[in-house]
């Protein structure tokens, strides 16, 4: 039952063309205002196989069946009445007689009921986890083109919204709906074969109910659609937030980021406030129509009666039969409802599974096994799918034949990354071709070219797993002695030795345990073992130090001297020394209004001898290391910009003894939730709920009311058959209670939409509460397994929606509840009191039965934390898609997320088998209870201590009660969930972080910035066996230029996040003046930094946006200062939009090197008194990096600061005043330049190793 694959039914169903289906377009304003898209009902099914067909079949049947019970119980009430009413009659025996009837019928419902809930939720979860395996994998399929346009965040909230939405309509609510189709059908039957007279009159209004049903339904799907929509963008929102939650807590932007989540679900809120108005003024409509119809009814009964065509047993029975029909045809609604939900749904999910990309790796073509002669570019026009008005190249033809190794050098932003697109064919030319031996690569068989294919970024992306896991994405067969060769020629095995768990180490999510160059080494491990036919380096050694760089390259060129290879080779450097022994290097020339060109070409030494740009790039950078200026705070960064996996050293006591991976789960156990805090947070709205709850009042009260006017109508029919004028007299009395009933349902039901308006405001201010506190977090809480970008995505989405079931929703029925058998036992006791006790007797069973089905539920629930989660796998694939497609692991990822969902649906199964169960004795009782009722009744009638009138009062009234009863097991489902919910929510809202922007400190910090690091010691939770720093004592003065230096993983990493406060040291101090930093006011130390990271993290939106992001409120001119400082401002002017150019998600519409300088740009726009750069221009040609560290040498002699730079080029930290070298999280050696290299040490030796590779 767990499969998930496709049957070669469900395979039949063919893909189609991008061209005969629409691109989805989630969250885009405009689509939400068109007419919704639906698929025809029939396709809804599109992907169940035989046994999901089998289930739905039976259960279809076995729902239809079940219809029948409630007219079958009207026949048995008709009969009885008749029976009674003859002369002589055996009260006590036709009573007890229609009781034995009646618990027949309910033993046969429970059976009917219980199996067509089963098995409909059984086949909805398998179609469920089918459909999502099929999903997930159609947009891994997709192409670089689909993806520029689709946001992760987005796809994520679209999976986990439509498909929520889909299961919905097809699960037990679709069965339900074919139930009160079948009530409708059998009440309906009844009516007429009893009075056709009667029934074809109450029928009247059956066109008004189904015209409000109607209105409903499509009301409710655009609703529902608005509302999904724009959740997806709040969805984006978050997880772009969340997946650069240091650059938001660095500038100081959680306020400003919680505000833009904020509007995004306040629009999902309105649409969320119309929908429940709808629905609940509908259903309101509904019933007032239909009790409006009895009035008119019961006084056309007066005259059937008097004309001899119906007697009261018939009139009885053709009430109940129509009344249980109407019931039907009322309550299909919400079915059709969520049927109509799930076939927009359903649209949006199966146009992607369907759509073919233009660029398919599922497609037929030539297999290629190797390269036999060249790859060439010939005439190619390319510009991205998004910028068609921007050409990057026009006329491209250049050739990389087979086993040389030829470059790629120009300014940042001129075609190099392009190039290495069209090379793996993430887009196609738009004119000329790629070809491959000859071959057009569009000929090729995709999967079979990207096989041969190795890539290492330079942001690399790893996935969640081991460390040889990720090195195994080059080659999943390689055995141990491959992955452990592979990392030796990386230069990584000695690094991965040293961990704990050596290469069963996590690597944590994408990466984030690792720093930037252990990423970076494992990333080439990755790409060499599958030992490619073409291997492709783009800046693949950017993020290491030199020695390191020189291990690696040492061993790459050993890999390329190895004949039986013949390895293809492409690079990108801006480090001109490790492509000097290129065979060939294209020196490519931007052009923002031709597009880029090829001006040069040749080995290192003819471009030398051209003296043309290549050559006065090269002398640029061997001048600049001669005489490099010594107040240049040139930053460098990132060795790794990630250790956002890393715990935060200093824990709380009671934390410290948790395991990491047992503390999520420690924390959601302890979290406190009750109905009465939910209340608190809705306090502002308690008028709503308060509106809502007269509305439960109303509405709890209608049932047994109509109990009493329903028996005592019954009674005049019967008393009163021969005395015509008396029946017609007290018809025109009671007849029109039934108006006032209607009014009153139509008030009751109105009035509840309040708890709609509450609720959705609830949800607001939880997802705002909980997105604020996340972003209020210390580095520890996402460090914490189970708190990655995905799964706290689902926080805010699913669970926080389900929180305001715990107040309104669940108060506002347990009202109703309450009122409905309060009022019902009231009316009973005094009709007949003894048949009260009697049927009150029935309730413990009842709330008994409720509560197995919430201990059920409870066993049943929310995954176990600390699992890998739904919305983890999805988000980690699409943030690295690019990986994803390079090294061909669609299918892998999709069977990974195949798994993840099949794992879920045992525990569903069991699920759904303990809910039909359950639902169905819930349903038994309402025929069990009327069963006990007519068989202690006729007893009490027989001996004359009742009369039938106070019989069938009492007992109607007593029923009423058990049908609220019996929606109480339905209703716990919700509220189980609801806790679950709340828990893992409030877990959030609730935490205290270690290191809190909301606790008030020192916000003195002095003049200037002086460092103090005092015997400071560091260990990251996820690695408390590992001390990355161990006793570091050193001194960065007041406007001074330090320069952190060493081989990755040596703790620079460590110390610039210390400064930045992201953790805490374990043990030792750290001053800032003179103050410790911990008592400095956390936000009033953050305003006065500013951190660039090697790989920098930027925000969908405009260039001027991202750069502003440092300094809200900073004018057009301060940012284009800004610009212009970091060497970005003349690429920007020559873009279409300027500096309104938008960046596109996590800056992929710029280049490495634009992204780099625009983060720059938004470091010095603030104007701090430390800056911390992590390998920030590690992006950049040397031309480039030399104008931005002219820029930087500006800024710092206008505003003095501090500077602490990490740096891997050791020109830029030549001039620094104190230059530390770690090794092993200590000092190995400390000076300037002069000092260090007098001390004829390691610093020497690295140095004379630096300059012999420069020359």
């Amino acid at each position: 039952m767990a499969s998930v694959e496709l049957d070669d039914n469900t395979k039949k169903h063919e893909p189609v063309s991008p061209s005969a289906t629409a691109t989805t377009e989630v969250a885009a304003d405009s689509e939400v205002k068109k007419e919704v898209a639906m698929v025809p009902a029939g396709e809804v099914f599109r992907y169940a196989d035989r046994t999901d067909k089998i289930f739905m079949g039976i259960g279809s049947f076995t729902a239809f069946c079940a219809g029948a019970g409630m007219p079958a119980f009207s026949f048995v009430f008709g009969k009885m009445i008749n029976r009674l009413l003859e002369t002589g009659a055996d009260v006590e025996s036709a009573m007890a007689n229609a009781s034995l009837i009646m618990t027949i019928v309910g033993v046969v419902v429970y059976v009917l009921q219980g199996s067509f809930v089963t098995l409909y939720l059984i086949a909805a979860h398998r179609q469920i986890a089918r459909i999502k395996a099929l999903y997930f994998a159609a947009i891994l399929r997709q192409d670089m083109a689909w993806h520029d346009e689709h946001k992760p965040g987005e796809l994520t909230a679209r999976m986990t919204g439509d498909t929520r939405v889909l299961q919905n309509g097809i699960n037990d609510k679709f069965a339900n709906g074919i139930m009160q189709f079948g009530m409708f059908i059998f009440g309906f039957g009844f009516g007429f074969y009893y009075s056709w007279e009667l029934t074809l009159l109450m029928t009247g209004t059956l066109p008004l109910i189904a015209g409000v049903g109607g209105v409903m339904a499509n009301v409710m799907t655009s609703m529902t659609e608005q509302s999904r929509a724009h959740f997806a963008k709040a969805g984006a929102v978050a997880t772009e937030v969340l997946e650069n939650v240091r650059t938001v807590q660095t500038f100081g932007r959680e306020d400003h980021e919680t505000a833009r989540f904020t509007v995004a679900v306040l629009d999902a809120q309105a649409a969320g406030i119309k929908k429940e108005a709808v629905s609940n003024l509908s259903i309101g409509a509904t019933y007032c129509i239909m009790f409006c119809t009895y009035t008119i009814a019961f006084w056309f009964s007066a005259y059937l009666v008097e004309w001899g065509r119906n007697d009261v047993g018939e009139i009885t029975a053709t009430f109940f039969s129509v009344l249980m029909g109407s019931f039907g045809i009322g309550l299909v609604f919400p079915s059709i409802t969520a049927f109509t939900e799930a076939r927009a749904a359903a649209n949006k999910i199966y146009e992607v599974i369907e759509r073919v990309p233009e660029i398919d790796i599922q497609a037929d073509g030539k297999d290629v096994n190797t390269l036999n002669t060249a790859i060439d570019f010939k005439n190619v026009r390319f510009s991205y799918p998004t910028r068609r008005d921007q050409v990057l190249f026009t006329d491209l033809s250049i050739q990389i034949p087979r086993g040389k190794k030829v470059a790629f050098s120009g300014a940042s932003g001129c075609g190099k990354s392009s190039i290495i697109g069209l090379l793996q064919r993430y887009y196609d030319p738009v004119e000329g071709s790629v070809e491959i031996d000859g071959v057009n690569m569009r000929e090729l068989r995709l999967a079979s070219w990207r096989n041969l294919i190795g890539i290492v970024s330079q942001e690399p992306s790893l996935f969640s797993g081991s460390m040889a896991d990720n090195v195994r994405i080059g080659k999943a067969d390689a055995t141990d002695e491959e992955v452990i060769h592979a990392c030796r020629l990386a230069n990584i095995h000695e690094t991965i030795m040293n961990l704990p768990d050596q290469y069963n180490t996590s690597v944590g999510a994408v990466g984030s345990q690792l720093s930037g160059g252990q990423k970076q080494r494992l990333a080439i491990a990755r790409a060499i073992i599958k030992k490619p036919t073409l291997l492709i380096l783009d800046e693949a050694t950017s993020a290491l130090d030199r020695k390191s760089e020189v291990e690696v390259q040492a061993a790459l060129d050993g890999l390329l001297a190895d004949a039986s290879h013949q390895m293809t080779v492409v690079v990108i450097a801006h480090r001109l020394a490790t492509i000097r022994n290129v065979d060939c290097i294209y020196y490519i020339d931007y052009d923002a209004v031709n597009g880029s060109r090829i001006t040069e070409s040749g080995t290192f030494d003819e471009l030398m001898a051209l003296k043309g740009h290549f050559a006065s790039m090269a002398i640029k950078q061997g001048a600049h290391r001669a005489t490099d200026s010594a107040a240049s705070p040139s930053p460098q960064a990132a060795a790794s910009p990630s250790k956002k996996g890393h715990g935060e050293g200093t824990q709380k006591k009671e934390e410290s003894a948790i395991p990491l991976d047992k503390l999520l789960e420690h924390e959601v156990n302890n979290a406190e939730v009750s109905s009465m805090r939910v209340m608190e947070m809705n306090k502002e709205n308690m008028w709503a709920v308060a509106l809502g709850l007269i509305g439960s009042l109303i509405s709890g009260g209608i049932y047994p009311v109509y109990a009493f006017v329903f028996g005592r109508m019954l009674n005049i029919l019967g008393k009163y058959a021969t005395d015509f004028p008396k029946l017609h007299e007290q018809t025109r009395i009671f007849a029109p209670l039934f108006i006032a009933l209607g009014v009153a349902a139509f008030v009751g039901w109105g009035f509840q939409a309040f708890y709609g308006y509450a609720g959705e405001k609830l949800t607001t201010k939880i997802r705002t509460a909980l997105f604020r506190n996340i972003l209020r977090q210390d580095m520890s809480f996402f460090d914490t397994p189970g708190r990655d970008a995905g799964a706290l995505s689902g926080l805010l989405s699913g669970d926080s929606e389900a929180v305001h079931q715990l107040w309104g929703p669940s108060i506002g029925f347990k009202v109703q509840l309450l009122c409905n058998i309060t009022v019902g036992l009231i009316i009973a006791f005094v009709h007949v009191w003894k048949l009260a006790f009697v049927t009150l007797s029935t309730m413990p069973i009842m709330i008994l039965t409720g509560a197995v089905q919430q201990m059920l539920l409870v066993g049943f629930g929310h995954q176990g934390e600390g699992e890998t989660t739904e919305d983890s796998v999805v988000i980690e694939s699409l943030t690295n898609v690019r990986t994803v497609v390079s090294f061909n692991l669609g299918d892998e990822r999709s069977k990974l997320y195949a798994r993840t969902v099949a794992d879920e649906l045992p525990r569903n199964i069991k699920k759904s088998l303990a809910i039909g169960i359950v639902y169905g004795f819930t349903q038994f009782s309402f025929y069990g209870v009327f069963g006990l009722a007519f068989w202690y009744g006729g007893k009490l009638v027989a001996r004359g201590e009742a009369d039938f009138a106070g019989v069938i009062i009492t007992t109607m009234a007593v029923m009423m009660g058990a049908m609220g009863a019996g929606e109480a097991g339905g209703f716990a489902a919700k509220l189980n969930d609801a806790q679950i919910s709340s828990k893992r929510v409030f877990a959030v809202i609730d935490r205290k972080p270690s290191i809190d922007p909301y606790d008030h400190g020192d916000e003195n910090i002095g003049d200037g910035c002086g460092i103090e690091f005092d015997e400071v010691k560091f260990i990251y939770p996820a690695r408390p066996k590992q001390v990355v720093l161990k006793s570091l004592s050193a001194e960065f003065r007041n406007n001074t230029f330090n320069g952190l230096m060493g081989q990755t993983g040596c703790g620079k990493s460590t110390a610039i996040q210390m400064l930045a406060r992201f953790y805490n040291p374990t043990e030792g101090e750290i001053r800032v003046n003179g103050k410790h930093m911990v008592d400095i006011d956390l936000q009033t130390w953050r305003k006065n930094i500013s951190i660039v990271l090697q790989e920098p993290n930027l925000f969908s939106g405009s260039i001027r946006e991202n750069i502003r992001y440092s300094l809200e409120g900073a004018t057009d001119e301060e940012v284009e200062r800004a610009a212009r400082l970091a060497s970005i401002h003349d690429d920007i002017v020559k873009m279409p939009n300027g500096y309104d150019t938008d960046v596109g998600y996590k800056g992929r519409a710029l280049s490495g090197g634009q992204k780099q300088r625009v983060a720059i740009a938004r470091g010095l726009l603030r104007k701090p008194k430390l800056l911390l750069l992590d390998e920030a221009t590690s992006a950049l040609d040397n031309a480039t990096e030399n104008k931005v560290q002219e820029g930087i040498e500006t800024a710092f002699r206008e505003h003095p600061m501090t500077v602490v730079s990490i740096a891997h080029r050791l020109t830029t930290i030549r001039h620094a005043n104190k230059i530390l070298l770690l090794d092993e999280g200590e000092i190995l050696e400390e000076g300037n330049h002069d000092e260090l290299m007098a001390l004829n040490g390691e610093y020497k030796t690295r140095w004379e190793l630096f300059a012999a590779a420069s020359q």
